[in-house]
């Protein structure tokens, strides 16, 4: 065999070699991938949430206080799904609405012998932003992150320029979306992290999901009731916490939809008249063809 011959017959090998690694590789990926997903709901199962955990059907979708559709920026279609996780268009920011329900204390008085005219109602201040929340801990998921302001993007496209999340922004975090609402007022707070390419603070969610038990919604949207009433602690930078209790969790086809689907897809990150909190992330966790959506409300109803 001539020298070239050789030499081609040993890249020939090599490449051989190479690919049966890669599989072996994305096998024993995909294989432990599984199995903690499959140990995670298995512990989920076992440790149920507590009994007086808010929770609420996951037959139907929650009310949502919807921006017109005409102000949504359309979401740009990933040109692989792997590659672009999480690049959701940013909606147009809202004005939150103001919410006097939130009572102060204050000193009562003795009334006088003689009655008095009953003074006029004290109005009650509106509620104060304590700014944006700095971390999140999930303890049943084990997920504890930092969290960052994450902004958007403006990227050209075949259909022209087109806004996306900058999850590349990300480093070791996951991230509040800025015109999402703050602690301490009311309106939908929205933080969205990776699960698997670009970071992992979210991973635990994607393993969360029961395909299993999911219960269909509608032609693009299931839910799953394995986190509902597990508990969301979020901080800000002065280290004061605030509890949020899983009321739904749903997974959302992104892949192969239509644009308006997607457009669709991105009501859950709408802004909403009363205090929520909506996390956002891929499923599977070895693909992103999916979106799972988590919402979660304030314990106690506070």
């Amino acid at each position: 065999m001539s020298e070239s011959g050789k030499g081609r017959r040993a890249i020939g090998n090599a490449l051989i070699v190479a690919g049966a690694v890669v599989i072996l590789a994305l096998g024993g990926y995909f294989g432990w991938t599984r199995y903690q997903g499959e140990r995670l709901r298995a512990n989920l199962r076992s440790t149920p949430a507590p009994v007086a955990a808010v929770t609420t059907s996951s037959a139907s979708l929650p009310t949502v206080t919807f921006t017109p559709a005409a102000t949504v920026s359309p979401t740009p279609v990933p040109p692989t799904a792997a590659a672009t996780e999480l690049t959701q268009s940013p909606v147009t920011t809202q004005a939150q609405p103001t919410n006097t329900a939130t009572a102060v204390p204050f000193a009562t008085a003795v009334p006088p012998a003689t009655a008095a005219p009953a003074a006029a109602p004290t109005a009650s201040p509106a509620p104060v932003s304590v700014g944006p929340p700095v971390r999140i801990v999930i303890p049943d998921l084990e997920i504890a992150a930092p969290v960052v302001e994450m902004g958007w993007q403006v990227v050209e496209t075949a259909n022209g320029p087109q806004s996306e999340w900058d999850m590349d922004a990300l480093k070791g975090a996951v991230g509040h979306h800025i015109n999402s609402a703050e602690l301490g007022e009311p309106g939908n707070i929205v933080i969205s992290g990776h699960n698997n390419i670009f970071g992992h603070e979210f991973e635990p969610i994607s393993l969360a999901w029961d395909d299993d038990s999911r219960a269909r919604v509608d032609d693009y949207t299931d839910s799953s009731d394995i986190l509902n009433g597990r508990t969301i602690q979020l901080y800000n930078a002065a280290g004061q916490q605030f509890d949020y209790t899983i009321t739904a969790f749903y997974r959302l086809r992104d892949t192969g939809v239509s644009l308006a689907q997607r457009i669709e897809n991105a009501r859950f990150m709408q802004p909403t008249a009363d205090r929520q909190l909506t996390l956002v992330t891929c499923w599977p966790p070895w693909n992103n063809t999916h979106r799972l959506i988590v919402v979660a409300q304030p314990a106690g109803g506070s």
